[in-house]
């Protein structure tokens, strides 16, 4: 049977046997990213239960888990680390060498950062599962390019765009933000061929995705009040506030070697293990005092759909475990632990407001956090519209994107550009020898 569906797969025609690829590949992105969501779900609740039974198991989890998963990356999973997205802007800016796009993606790397994701959430580190399955989204419809005879640059660029849109619409449920992503972050200027194939590619994942998990929004129907221009007095504070904290975790991100002391860097390259180890228990003790465990998804929906605010100390609680799981070098997205940070922002501001506005106030705090750590404006309102059916606050979470990633630039730094342009860097840089 497998030998007579090859033998008549060789006899489609080329333009139709890539159209097809599309399609398989991207149903699998589909499928591979509600395992991933649904996996990650699971290892999260396992922890927190854990966790409420025995108040010390993040102490342990976190440094043992964090341990064990850089031990697997170091066996198998070399580029699997980090959020996915820089390595699959890399991947496009090499699309041409076959053999350094194999380097950035592919089925091995796919499997190791989906273990990577659900160990990592298992064990509490601050991290996301959406940013990477753009990475294991390219990585799957890149290795559909076998049904295909051809050893075509532009055909990979457009497999790797698609495939990242599709994870990015398939991971949220996000379609329409999954296009604009593609379109904003990972290629600056997009074929028409290139276009219709990859929105051809998102609404597949997604119709993959609500098979499974229904027609669902990532934190639920929310109802709020209608734009009004008052809402400019706490949104605008709200945006700079966002610009400059987002701004000031990619720069901290990015320009690592220029702030962490000496001693701390030289730990981290001669004992990586137990460096990884410190970092577990600094998250173990941020989460003493609020719940930042996870991508704190929980933590937001329960705050977006209750109107009630998170705890003053939430965001700088979270802003340092993100930042102390980043410096892991671990699998793990930046999404949705942006987010979350968001809404510990816009919380700042609910007090001050009557209780009707504070659900918006959140909402607007994680979209203008979101674009300022990622520098993309667009793509961040309109993942906060399509998670929330927010169509009340299009202008509002639009003007406070705008602003944020305006504010953001005050840092010079573009978080995901400048992490691809380190991994091209590595990819040029000659083998080391090996001892004999």
């Amino acid at each position: 049977m497998r030998d007579y569906l090859l033998a008549r797969l060789r006899e489609l025609p080329i333009r139709s046997r890539s159209t097809l690829a599309l399609w398989l590949g991207a149903a699998a992105v589909g499928l591979v990213a509600v395992l991933l969501a649904k996996a990650a779900e699971w290892a999260f609740a396992g922890f927190s239960l854990l966790q409420a039974r025995w108040w010390w198991w993040p102490f342990l989890s976190l440094p043992l888990g964090g341990m064990a998963i850089r031990w697997l990356m170091q066996r198998g999973g070399q580029g699997a680390e980090g959020s996915g997205i820089p390595q699959a802007l890399a991947a496009l800016a090499v699309a041409d060498d076959a053999e350094k796009t194999g380097k950035l993606l592919g089925l091995r790397i796919a499997a190791a950062k989906f273990v990577g994701i659900v160990l990592g959430l298992g064990s509490g580190f601050v991290l996301g599962s959406e940013g990477p399955t753009v990475q294991i989204g390219a990585s799957l419809l890149l290795g559909c390019r076998r049904l295909v005879p051809l050893h075509d640059a532009g055909l990979r660029r457009q497999l790797i765009l698609a495939g990242g849109a599709a994870g990015i619409a398939a991971a949220f449920n996000t379609p329409l933000a999954g296009i604009v992503f593609a379109f904003e972050e990972l290629a600056r200027s997009v074929e028409e061929r290139t276009s219709g194939k990859l929105i051809g590619a998102v609404i597949l994942a997604g119709v993959v995705s609500l098979a499974f998990l229904g027609n669902y929004t990532y934190f639920g129907h929310l109802r709020v009040p209608g734009f009004a221009y008052s809402i400019l007095l706490p949104l605008i504070p709200i945006a700079v506030l966002a610009g400059l904290a987002g701004g000031a975790f990619s720069w901290l991100c990015v320009h690592q070697q220029r702030w962490l002391p000496v001693p701390v860097q030289t730990w981290r390259r001669n004992r990586p293990y137990l460096f990884i180890a410190g970092c577990g228990l600094l998250v173990a003790v941020c989460g003493l005092f609020a719940p930042i465990f996870g991508s704190g998804a929980e933590a937001t929906s329960h705050a977006v759909a209750s109107g009630q605010p998170l705890a003053w100390y939430y965001l700088p609680l979270k802003f340092v475990s993100l930042l102390g799981t980043f410096l892991t070098g671990l699998p793990g997205g930046i999404f949705a632990p942006s987010l979350a940070m968001g809404a510990g922002l816009g919380s700042w501001f609910a007090p001050w407001f009557e209780p009707a506005l504070h659900t918006k106030l959140l909402a607007i705090g994680m979209a203008a956090m979101l674009a300022a750590v990622t520098r993309a404006p667009l793509t961040a309102a309109v993942i906060m519209m399509e998670m929330t059916d927010g169509h009340e606050m299009v202008i509002s979470t639009l003007a406070a994107a705008m602003i944020a990633a305006s504010v953001a630039r005050l840092f010079r730094t573009h978080l995901y550009h400048d992490l691809a342009e380190r991994a091209l860097l590595a990819l040029q840089a000659p083998a080391p020898e090996k001892k004999p």
